[in-house]
């Protein structure tokens, strides 16, 4: 498809849809126009001509002049029905929705193998940061040993906040959601899935591997507190919500999103409100840092811009690392240096600590293996147990 006329359905008019209609009026691309608009709500004002606006997911997936759909919605299970529904009536699809791609990756994937259309998702990893269209063209065939970095905005507005204004986890997050950087249920981002779901998203890009987010080890920041900001400082560091993809070797991966102890020497040291950061290690370029807004109407709209842009010109995601490194799959022998600490009632001996290299009153700086993490993820929940990796 080489500069083709691009007839567009829209499925949501909310924060993100909103955001790229004001993207494209203040930045027209030729050739593109956005002919309908799906919604659900009916009699609320909207700056498009009602005519445009349709009710009936039908109304635009059994139009023929359609020939691209942009998916915007908040809901994973319809926006999965949406966009696959669109690809197999061969229509390309653009999707904001990190969590539907990343809970339906190896499907989408094959749909878009089966069907020829091109499906692209660059805004639903780190908005505003080019990322995936990095990892396809330039590093698509030079080995990526880690890639790591602050994947959510939300959480990092609230550790900024927490750091800088001394505020407590609760008060930061009052903060983020008055702003309207945290949905009134902030657990996607303070839980760390949306983290994960982006994590999942990149690491196929950048190692190849496809994993469910389920089997993505994943501490966030919920049970936080004043203390282990302060602890984090007394280590000439901040706390930053790290996502990580590393190898070993040819076939090993490791995915994990926890809260890490970061260093001014590390370029995310410095990364703070909403905005997101990448490291990108391959195995000859040296480090690679990224940052931009993570998230926010502008930034994303934008970013669903600039995959309008490259799939007028034919551009499709090649997957050349999963192609290549296909055999890839998650390590089982991590080791991982954590910070923890609990109440005063916590009991360390129920803690397989391999090592310990420091003691305090309520917590234990020592080396745990990422499977007993994993496997009592839901018991140190329970008792508001706060984990942060230590060393990298």
């Amino acid at each position: 498809m080489h500069h083709q006329q691009l007839n567009i359905g829209l499925f949501g008019l909310g924060v993100v849809g909103s955001g790229l209609l004001e993207v494209l009026k203040n930045s027209p691309l030729a050739g593109i126009q956005i002919k309908k608009i799906g919604v659900k709500t009916t009699g609320k004002p909207r700056p498009v001509p009602p005519e445009m606006l349709h009710y009936n997911p039908l109304d635009i997936l059994d139009d023929p002049d359609i020939n691209v759909v942009i998916e915007t919605i908040n809901g994973s299970d319809e926006a999965f029905d949406i966009v696959s529904e669109a690809m197999r009536r061969g229509k390309h699809v653009i999707t904001s929705n990190k969590k539907m791609l990343a809970e339906h990756f190896q499907e989408l994937i094959d749909l878009q193998s089966h069907t020829g259309v091109t499906l692209l998702y660059e805004s639903a990893a780190c908005a505003a940061i080019p990322i995936i269209k990095t990892l396809e063209t330039h590093f698509a065939n030079e080995p990526v040993d880690r890639i790591s970095g602050i994947f959510n905005g939300t959480s990092n507005f609230i550790l900024s906040k927490m750091t800088r204004e001394k505020l407590e986890f609760d008060a930061a997050l009052a903060q983020a959601q008055a702003l309207g950087f945290a949905e009134q249920d902030p657990s996607s981002d303070i839980d760390a899935w949306d983290a994960a779901y982006k994590l999942v998203l990149l690491a196929a890009h950048s190692h190849g591997i496809l994993v469910h987010p389920e089997s993505v080890l994943r501490f966030g920041i919920r049970h936080i507190r004043a203390e282990d900001i302060q602890f984090a400082q007394s280590k000439g560091g901040k706390i930053k919500l790290f996502p990580v993809c590393s190898r070993n070797g040819a076939s090993i991966r490791y995915l994990y999103v926890l809260p890490a102890l970061v260093l001014p020497s590390d370029p995310l040291f410095h990364v703070e409100d909403e905005y997101n950061g990448v490291n990108l290690e391959p195995l000859y370029s040296g480090l690679q840092f990224f940052s931009g807004r993570g998230a926010g109407s502008l930034p994303t709209g934008a970013a669903i811009a600039g995959d309008l842009a490259v799939l007028q010109r034919g551009f499709q995601y090649k997957y050349t690392k999963h192609h290549l490194n296909g055999h890839s799959h998650l390590g089982s022998d991590l080791d991982i240096c954590v910070y923890v600490r609990g109440d005063k009632n916590l009991d360390f001996d129920h803690f397989l600590f391999k090592n310990i290299l420091e003691k305090g009153e309520n917590y234990r700086v020592g080396v745990l293996s990422a499977a007993w993490l994993q496997a009592n993820q839901g018991w140190l929940n329970e008792r508001q147990v706060f984990i942060m990796r230590y060393a990298f």
